[in-house]
Formats: C-alpha cells, structure tokens, sequence
C-alpha cells in the first residue's frame, strides 16, 4: 500500500463566512432544477449515458489540466475520444492510492489532506462550514476497514444534493399527491458524513425535514417520530428494522407513505418485516461517499436503478475484468463525472455488484443491479485458506426474526457474534444458529470450528456515521 508522506500538523485554517448566505445558493439551486432532475428518472438511456460520457471529458481535461496526479496517469488519454463504455486504457485507482496522493489528486491547489482534516476537525466541533467559500468535506465511515477523505466542489454537492429527493417527487407526482413532504430522516448525526451533512445542506429546499441522530435513546426517536409525523423516513437498514418493531409493538403510530434505505445492506428478513409493519413501500439505496447516491429501488421492482447520468459503473472480475449481466463482480469500478474537485477516475469499490441480465421493466430507464448484500472485504480468510462468505453468517443469523442487529467478529478458530434481539432475550433460542453456523464453517474446511453467539442490549456503532458494522475481520 502507498504510504502518505510525513505532514505538518500545524494547519492554518481560513476563515469561514456565513453558512446560512452560502448554504442558500445550494438551497436557491436545488428548488430551481429539481423538476428537471426528476424527468431523468424516465429520461431514455441513450440520452442518459449521452449526458454521462459529456460529464466524463469534462472531468478529464479537468483532471489532466489541473490534478498532478491525473496529469501523470492520463497523459495518453484524448478526453475528446472518450466513453463511458471504454475506459479500459485507464488504469483502476484504489481508496490507498487516494490517500497517499491526495495533494496531488485534488484539482483546487488550495487544498490539502491536512486542511481538509483540521476543517473535518473543526466541523466536528462547531457544525458545518464550506470550506475556501465553496466546497464540502465529508469522511467515510471506515467500514471497509479504511478511513477516506472525500471533498466536494459547489456543482457536485448540488448535484448530489438533487438525487436525494428526486425518487420520491416522481412518485407523489405519479400518485397525483400534491402535499407537504415531511422527511423524517434517522441517519448520522455528525455532518463530516455524507448523509449528514446533505441534510443539514439542503434543508428547507423541498421538504420539511426533522433529523434524528442515530445514538439518540430508540424511546427519543420514537417520541420524535410520533410528534413530526412523517409522510417519509431515511434511515439506516437496521434502524428501519428496529423501528418496524416499535411500530408492531405499538409504540410507534405513525403512517409514512415511503420509507428508504442506504449505508448498510438491506436484508430480505429485514425487508418483509418493515414493509408487513408499515404497509408502505421501501426505496432500497445504494451510496457512498465517493459518489453520493449510485442507485435506488423502485417500489415492487427487483434490484435497484443505477444513477446512470452521475457515474460510469464497471463491474469487474478479481483481475479487473468486466463480468457480463448475471454474473457476480469481485468489486465494481466507478467514475464521479459530477465532481471534479476530487477526480475520482475508475476508482474500486469493494462491494460485490450483480448487474442484472433480464429486460428492465421500467418506468425508470436506469440499468438494474441486484441489492448489495456485502462487500468483498466483508470474507473472513483463516489458516489454511479457508475462507468464510458473510452470506455463509447471514443465511443462518436471518432466519431469526427477533434479531434486529448483529455484529459477526472474527476469531481463530470461528467468530464471536453479538446479537441485539427485540424482547426477551432469554426466550429467544440460539443453539440452533450457532450449531448450523459451526457445520456451515466446517464444511468449508474450517479444522474444529467454535462459534459464540450472545445477546446483548447495545452494539456500538461506528463513530460520526452511526453505522453498523456487521463484519470485522481477525487483526493480524
């Protein structure tokens, strides 16, 4: 792995001005081209991709004029010549190699990893800012195992910003429903995060909105709900299941129209127990930090819709080579056409993306992937070569509908597995799932596996994002 050079720690941060004025430029533009960004969602996906690849030569004589970095890496690369169908000349770019070149990758001079870290510092601190007047910076969770800095420029946020609430616009306007949205949203609560800082970003925009921080007490985020009322709710995957039970045990009255997902896998149990405890529709989501929203579910449909205007989307093999429709990728490769702050040119993402192969059967044109249910890195490997899918722990840890969380760590010889279930824990029995989790791994070749499952009343969450992270692996 590259390492990032030794740096100064003492950073001269500038000033910031008035967040609320330039807070109000993104509000002002985002209301002003939602319509438009709506109409994309049925655009054809000629049209889609005509835009996608115009977005890509832009980005690219970007990158070459003013990224040092990409200048090295793209000096044989004719951006008048490209296309999003054809990017094999360009060689994949890992989230180490963006660390350890970050300097030399950002196209504003002005920026540095150190400044975009002692601003994060401070956002964390005092609440968020643009930085240079203009641009965001967010942080990724780390779930990956790697901690990446990710900055946006003014268009780009504003263009992550309009995917947010364009799905569900669509949607009311189909339905002829012409009422006040009130988007509830249970995510992050620090505005280094994505997520989080968009909601701060963009409020007011299009929607009432009333945010609820993920750590907050479940009997705080349920009182909250209860007295907004939502007619919509953003949340993590297993906060939805959490609150599908809260609602079932009848705590929580409320009677969203939707509800969406993102950040973590969402599980088919998980699925049928909020959709069964809400009657509503859920907008499955697939994001990230690099690329903001990369693709959403469309109520009742397989898979999800890929952004097809926002990115170019290469599912690939362990060697790097593109895998046909149908076929599981060992990771996926992405171009941000919508960013040029931080070029983000074939960069790998780890998650393993299935492209569906049968005809799309609309009304949104985007291309369909299978829902995410893990990434690459989320295998464990023991000694020997053993090595154990997450799927291999979810098809066992799924069967158990009184379990609303669960994190699986590794050890030697199996795994230590924390589980949060809804109730009583004591009438809930685990020796069935820790035996079939014991034969499961010793079919695998797994030498005298032990497997520990205990039910506990919290599990922590990933500091700033309020992610759960599922999968660790042992630490060498």
């Amino acid at each position: 792995m590259p390492e990032r050079p030794n740096r100064d720690p003492m950073v001269t941060l500038p000033a910031t001005g008035d967040y609320e004025v330039e807070r109000q430029r993104h509000v002002r533009a985002l209301a002003a081209q939602l319509p438009g960004e709506v109409d994309k969602l049925t655009w054809p996906l000629e049209r889609l991709h005509a835009l996608r690849d115009e977005r890509l030569r832009a980005l690219v004589r970007t990158a070459k004029a003013r990224s040092p970095w990409h200048a090295r890496r793209l000096r044989h690369v004719d951006p008048d010549a490209l296309r999003g169908d054809d990017l094999a000349a360009i060689p994949p770019m890992t989230k180490a190699d963006l660390m350890a070149h970050w300097d030399e990758i950002v196209t504003d001079r002005r920026l540095t990893l150190d400044l975009a870290e002692a601003h994060l510092a401070r956002v964390a601190e005092v609440g968020p800012a643009y930085l240079l007047g203009e641009h965001h910076v967010v942080a990724s969770g780390g779930s990956s195992g790697t901690r990446g800095i990710f900055v946006w420029d003014f268009d780009g946020w504003l263009e992550y910003g309009l995917l947010v609430p364009c799905a569900i616009r669509w949607l009311a306007r189909r339905a002829g429903r012409a009422g006040e949205v009130r988007r509830a949203t249970v995510i992050a609560a620090a505005a280094t995060h994505l997520s989080g800082a968009a909601v701060r970003t963009f409020a007011g925009a299009a929607e009432a909105r009333r945010s609820f921080p993920v750590t907050l007490p479940l009997s705080e985020i349920v009182a909250g709900l209860n007295a907004f009322a939502p007619t919509h709710i953003s949340a993590y995957p297993s906060m939805l299941h959490r609150l599908a039970l809260e609602a079932r045990a009848g705590r929580l009255r409320i009677a969203p129209l939707e509800l969406s997902c993102s950040s973590e896998p969402l599980l088919p149990e998980a699925r049928r127990v909020i959709q069964a405890a809400f009657a509503a529709p859920v907008l499955n989501t697939y994001g990230s930090s690099e690329v903001g929203i990369m693709a959403r579910s469309f109520p009742g449909g397989a898979g999800l819709h890929l952004m097809e205007d926002v990115a170019v989307y290469e599912p690939v093999d362990a060697q790097g080579r593109l895998v046909p429709p149908g076929t599981p990728a060992a990771k996926l490769l992405v171009t941000n056409v919508i960013n040029h702050a931080l070029p983000l040119i074939r960069y790998e993402l780890t998650d393993e993306v299935t492209f569906l192969a049968e005809p799309n059967p609309g009304p949104w044109t985007g291309r369909r992937i299978a829902d995410i249910q893990g990434r690459l890195d989320d295998g464990f490997t023991y000694a020997g070569g053993v090595v154990a899918h997450p799927h291999v722990f979810r098809s066992a840890l799924g069967r158990l509908p009184e379990v609303t969380e669960y994190q699986v760590r590794q050890t030697p010889r199996g795994a230590d597995i924390a589980v949060r279930v809804a109730g009583d824990a004591s009438a809930v029995d685990l020796a069935p799932v820790q035996r079939e989790l014991v034969a499961a791994l010793t079919r695998l070749g797994l030498a005298d596996p032990a497997v520990v499952l205990t039910a506990v009343a919290q599990i922590d969450r990933l500091p700033g994002t309020g992610k759960l992270r599922r999968f660790v692996p042992l630490v060498s």
